[in-house]
């Protein structure tokens, strides 16, 4: 195997977690992680911010209208207003990454 890091998907949570909670049906923990994912993506679609402890806060960020330029053409356009996801990891999950640290299980 080469020396690049591999990004973790989906996929791999669900086999993962499969492998964690045996006693639960393959089915069952990959309908929990899609419930949990459409539910987080509900409650941000509906403005509200998400805060899991230890790990982060995700929330939504409305960015005004703009004006940019076509990068080809070098034509001025306006740039709607839009949504955006923000994320800011925890000061926990931080000091886990800066010290390469585990998470506990």
């Amino acid at each position: 195997m080469s020396d690049k890091k591999k990004t973790y998907v989906k996929s791999d949570l669900i086999r993962d977690l499969q492998g964690h909670f045996q006693y639960l049906k393959n089915q069952d923990v990959e309908r929990i992680c899609e419930s949990i994912f459409k539910y987080l993506g509900n409650e941000l679609a509906m403005g509200r911010q998400i805060e899991i402890r230890q790990f982060g806060t995700i929330r939504v960020k409305k960015m005004p209208s703009r004006v940019g330029r076509n990068p080809k053409s070098g034509q001025v356009i306006t740039v709607e207003e839009k949504n955006k996801v923000k994320w800011k990891s925890s000061k926990v999950l931080n000091s886990r990454i800066n010290k390469d640290e585990k998470i506990e299980e």
